[in-house]
């Protein structure tokens, strides 16, 4: 349907094709863009950059919980295992005390005086394991308080990350879609405008044409005079903006259509 095309002063070959699928690439490059950066948005939410922060938290301080409990405990065993011992020991002099072997007054003053060092000993011990038990007792409490809060977070950590997984999976779906109509467009236009249309547009922004309805060139949204808008009556031509030299084609009902297409 077209005649040969002179843009920017550059002989476009005698091809015939409905330059219009020009702008509908555009349109729907501009979809992509858009979908692309709603994407990466819906993926660096706030809310769960902050909540996994606050959950990182919570579980670095449940494990240190966790190790103070552990170190705690070992000490404790520690000294009951030290305190078994000592009793123990305690034991086997009492007995040799009983049994009526040791008939030595010095042998039998020295083991009466080291039972009593030990059960001093020994309660010096059992002081220790019950401010230790108060500690884990303590402890304990707070753990079950972390462990509340970071099972919490967890929950709704996973929550968020549910909610923006199926967020994601409709704006994808949408995305390659729109992937999907672009290749159907770009097989119907020739190599040469493609190519033209990629030079322009990685100049200008990533938008390379627009349309001119009346005066006005609705890729930068600046008016022409009227003797270059003139100059521009064919519906069969690409134009070239005198403002930001994007191309542009000439208003026609169509236009509307396929604007109206690509909304969502």
């Amino acid at each position: 349907m077209n005649n040969p095309v002179i843009y920017g002063g550059i002989f476009l070959n005698n091809i015939s094709f409905d330059f219009l699928e020009l702008y509908k690439l555009q349109l729907v490059l501009n979809k992509i863009k858009f979908h692309e950066k709603k994407i990466e948005k819906i993926k660096n939410d706030e809310e769960l950059k902050n909540h996994e922060t606050e959950l990182n938290n919570a579980l670095k301080n449940y494990d240190e919980l966790i190790e103070k409990y552990n170190i705690l405990e070992r000490e404790r065993k520690k000294l009951d295992d030290e305190l078994s011992l000592k009793d123990d020991k305690i034991r086997r002099n009492e007995q040799k005390l009983a049994s009526g072997s040791i008939t030595s007054a010095k042998e039998i003053v020295s083991l009466q005086e080291e039972i009593e060092s030990i059960k001093k000993f020994n309660s010096d011990l059992e002081n220790k394991i019950l401010e230790i038990m108060i500690e884990i007792d303590d402890l304990n409490e707070e753990i079950k308080l972390e462990k509340e809060k970071k099972e919490k977070l967890e929950a709704y950590v996973n929550k968020l990350k549910s909610e923006i997984n199926e967020k994601v999976s409709v704006e994808e779906e949408k995305l390659n879609s729109y992937k999907d109509e672009k290749e159907r467009i770009l097989k119907k236009i020739p190599e040469e405008f493609i190519n033209k249309f990629n030079e322009i547009s990685e100049k200008r922004n990533g938008i390379a044409i627009g349309i001119l309805k009346d005066r006005l060139c609705l890729a930068c949204n600046m008016e022409m005079s009227t003797t270059e808008a003139m100059k521009m009556d064919s519906f069969d031509e690409i134009y070239r903006c005198p403002n930001c030299k994007r191309m542009i084609i000439k208003y026609r009902e169509e236009v509307d259509k396929i604007i109206e297409e690509y909304s969502e």
